[in-house]
Order: structure tokens, then C-alpha cells, then sequence
């Protein structure tokens, strides 16, 4: 009998050995394995981009990896004891103690698990996202430029038109002067007067365009198309030279490349923008003070008296070749005034921002929107404003809801299977199983010993 029963007890136990694991607690231990597994993975990766987007490779050297891994685990562990001792705890004040240690524990974990879950996301996304806005605003200043430039043209141009076009009225017709409104058509010194200034007008006009315009012609048709296929992913048509096609498919097709390869064609891209601003801020520099002070010199000579400006300059009426011209004067003014408020390109600055830069701006970014409710929107004057906060508060989208619901997701994992694997059910049986029944005593080696003393005690109570 002794050897069945402890046949019986072994094969029970082997039993409860092999279906432990299938349990409801063998499966919530399994549960918070993984979890605890995720937390480690997703808070450990998160924290090593965080710090190595303080480094000038982005890489970490294995004792920092090392570091990082070992106090991702500690941290998760203690976030797991305080949690089971915020519930379970013997003593009451260890319970709220506990529970404010484990709101800082978790709080790291989703912070960082956050970071390694947006990289996965929405890292690519925002890298791309970043980079056409800032190609956008260098077709922004591509675009003013060309406006600036074309308004030299056109304000030399018509100038120049203007001043042909007097000079022929006054040989035709006469009477384009204010100071001799009854000249008579035909060949004199007004005549010859209006198609010098007209020569001279024509003259800065091409000095403009052969100095200025033209030499900035070609970089800026290159560049305005390599901003239109990086923004549209679409390659421009017409006559390319190979290597420049090349650059524009690379740029068409930036999504697919790897991060290396878009870090590099990005950072060509905007060093050519660069190249670009300064050859046209030096061009601007170099050639625009000179034109506008001679399109003003110009504007003096047919202009009126300086001391006077509604008469004709008395010292000058001798002079059979002056003719003052409002038309054509005031026309000179204008386009050297607009060719004087030119302003310098100044192309956006641009930081590629992708891999560990991209985690810590995502990581930063979740602490200004967490904060933006408690800050209230500035105006122009610098002053709360009662609008709605969207110009102070972070861009918050879909895939950062993901990312975030899928960080607080581990952690909220974490703290249900730790109650529940913990709390144990009343009705249920022992974790170490059923309580083996009582053996009952033998009777046989019971009763001949009690019949022994009951005849014992007879034979004394005879005797007496």
C-alpha cells in the first residue's frame, strides 16, 4: 500500500508539473513575462536613442549600451516590486509610498517606451515631413527671389522702353519737355539730348541682365527642379543632363531610400540652396547699388530743381540739351527704389532629423503637448491671448496617438496581471494542490493490546 500511495503522489505531481503553465496563474506569469520583456526592450531602446542624439556619430559605445540595458532592467524591476507592494504590502504606509515610486517608474518607462514606439511609427514620416518644409521654404525664397528679380528686369526694361519712347515722341512731335512745352519735332538738341538718356537708360538695363540676371538664370532653373521633385515625387520633363536626371529620380524617389543615402541627398540639396543665396546675395551686393545710383543720376539730369521740385532747375535753363521729363523721371525713381529694397536670400536652415534625433524631438514633443493646456497662447504683442492655442501647441497626430497608446498599453499590461496573478480566488484550490487524505490507523495492532489490559486488570481486582 505504502509503495501505491507514493506511485499515486508522484504521478500527481508530474501532473500539476505539465499543466501548471496552462493555468490561470502559469499563463498570467507567462503574460507578465512578455510584458516585462516588452517594457525592458521598448524603455531600454528608447533611452539609448535619447542619448546617443547627444553624440556627434548617434552611436553608443558598448559600455554605454551596457549602462543603458542594465538600468532599463532595474528600473522595470523596481516599477514591478512597487507595483505588487502598492497592493499587497504587509504594512499600510509601505502601500503609498510604493505607489508614488511606481508612478515615477512609469512614467519612465512610457516616456521613453513612447520614443522607441514613435521611431517605429512616424519616424520616417516626420523626417520626410521636416525636410519638405524646409525645401519649401527654399522654394519660397526661390520664388521671392525670382519675383525680385524679375521686377529688376522689368522695372530696368520699362525704364529703358520709356525713355526710347520719349525720345521718339519728342524727335516725331516735340513737346516731351515741362520746361519747353512748345519744342518742335525734328533733329536739335533735344532731340539728340532724349536718345543719349535713352542710350543710357538701355545701357544699365543690359549691364542688369548680363551681370546680374542671366549668370543666376541656370542655378535657379537647376534648383527650382529639384525642388519640384522632391515636393511633387515626380521627375521634371525636357532636356536634363544625365547626372543631373539622375539627382532628380534620387530625389523623386527619396522615401525608398535608405537613411544614409536621404541624409546625403538632403544635405546636397540644401547645401546647393545655400551655394545658391550667397552667389545671389554677392551678385545683389556687387551690381545693384551701382545700378540704382546711376538710374537716379539719370532721374537728376531730366529731374527738377532740388531745392524745388514742382519747377525746372534754373540753373540748368540755359542749356539747350536739358529737358525735364516727369514722365520718365519719376519712372527712373521707381525702379531704382524697388531695385534698392532688394533683400538678401536667406534659405531655412535645415537639421536632418531622423533615427535618435528624431527620438529625442518625439520624446520632447509629447512634453510640449502634455504642457501646451497649462500655457496660454502668446498674441503679437507678447500678451496672453484668448484664441485657441494651436500656433504654441506641438503637431499631435495619429500615429503619435498610436505610438503612445501602444507604450501606456505595456505598462498598463504590467499592473493588470500583477493584481491579478496576486489575488488569489477563495474558492479556489491550494496552488500546491489538494491535501492528501488521512491514513486510518490498523486495528489489528490496535485491539489484542487493549483485550491484554483489560484481562490484566482483572486478575488484580481477583487477587484483591
Amino acid at each position: 500500500m505504502a509503495a501505491g500511495d507514493h506511485g499515486a503522489a508522484a504521478s500527481g505531481g508530474l501532473w500539476r508539473a505539465i499543466s501548471a503553465p496552462f493555468t490561470h496563474r502559469g499563463l498570467a506569469g507567462f503574460a507578465l513575462a512578455g510584458f516585462f520583456a516588452l517594457s525592458v526592450a521598448a524603455t531600454g531602446l528608447g533611452f539609448a536613442d535619447l542619448r546617443a542624439a547627444n553624440t556627434e556619430s548617434e552611436r553608443l559605445a558598448p559600455g554605454e549600451i551596457a549602462l543603458i540595458a542594465a538600468t532599463t532592467l532595474f528600473v522595470v524591476s523596481a516599477m514591478v516590486v512597487a507595483l505588487h507592494n502598492a497592493f499587497f504590502a504587509a504594512r499600510w504606509w509601505i502601500r503609498p509610498i510604493s505607489f508614488v515610486v511606481y508612478l515615477f517608474f512609469a512614467v519612465w518607462s512610457v516616456g521613453f517606451g513612447y520614443g522607441f514606439f514613435w521611431k517605429e511609427f512616424a519616424g520616417q514620416e516626420f523626417t520626410e515631413r521636416q525636410f519638405e518644409t524646409t525645401i519649401s521654404g527654399v522654394a519660397t525664397a526661390l520664388s521671392r527671389t525670382s519675383d525680385a528679380l524679375e521686377a529688376v528686369r522689368q522695372s530696368a526694361s520699362g525704364a529703358a522702353d520709356l525713355a526710347a519712347e520719349r525720345a521718339a515722341i519728342e524727335a516725331r512731335s516735340g513737346r516731351t519737355c515741362a520746361n519747353r512745352p512748345y519744342s518742335t519735332p525734328g533733329d536739335g538738341p533735344l532731340t539728340r539730348s532724349r536718345f543719349a538718356v535713352a542710350e543710357r537708360v538701355a545701357l544699365i538695363r543690359d549691364d542688369v541682365e548680363s551681370r546680374w540676371i542671366a549668370p543666376l538664370a541656370v542655378d535657379r532653373a537647376r534648383l527650382e527642379a529639384r525642388v519640384s521633385a522632391l515636393v511633387t515625387g515626380r521627375t521634371p520633363s525636357g532636356a536634363i543632363e544625365t547626372d543631373e536626371r539622375v539627382l532628380l529620380e534620387e530625389l523623386a524617389g527619396a522615401a525608398l531610400l535608405s537613411r544614409a543615402e536621404r541624409r546625403e541627398l538632403f544635405a546636397a540639396v540644401h547645401a546647393d540652396a545655400e551655394a545658391f543665396a550667397e552667389r545671389a546675395n554677392s551678385m545683389r551686393a556687387a551690381t545693384a547699388p551701382g545700378v540704382v545710383a546711376r538710374l537716379r543720376a539719370v532721374a537728376a539730369d531730366i529731374g527738377p530743381d532740388p531745392d524745388n521740385p514742382g519747377s525746372a532747375d534754373p540753373a540748368r535753363e540755359a542749356e539747350e540739351g536739358y529737358c525735364w521729363d516727369v514722365v520718365l523721371g519719376e519712372t527712373l525713381t521707381s525702379a531704382a527704389a524697388q531695385i534698392d529694397a532688394i533683400i538678401d536670400l536667406t534659405p531655412p536652415p535645415f537639421e536632418f532629423i531622423e533615427g535618435p534625433k528624431a527620438t529625442r524631438e518625439a520624446f520632447f514633443g509629447l512634453l510640449r503637448w502634455l504642457s501646451s493646456p497649462f500655457q496660454p497662447a502668446r498674441g503679437p504683442d507678447g500678451g496672453a491671448d484668448d484664441r485657441a492655442p494651436t500656433a504654441v501647441q506641438p503637431a499631435f497626430g495619429e500615429r503619435e496617438f498610436l505610438a503612445l497608446f501602444a507604450s501606456i498599453a505595456i505598462d498598463l499590461g504590467i499592473l493588470f496581471l500583477t493584481v491579478v496573478r496576486d489575488v488569489r480566488d477563495p474558492a479556489a484550490p491550494s496552488r500546491h494542490g489538494p491535501l492528501p487524505a488521512p491514513t486510518p490507523p490498523k486495528l489489528e495492532s490496535i485491539l489484542p493490546a487493549r483485550v491484554n489490559r483489560q484481562r490484566k486488570r482483572r486478575s488484580v481486582g481477583e487477587r484483591l
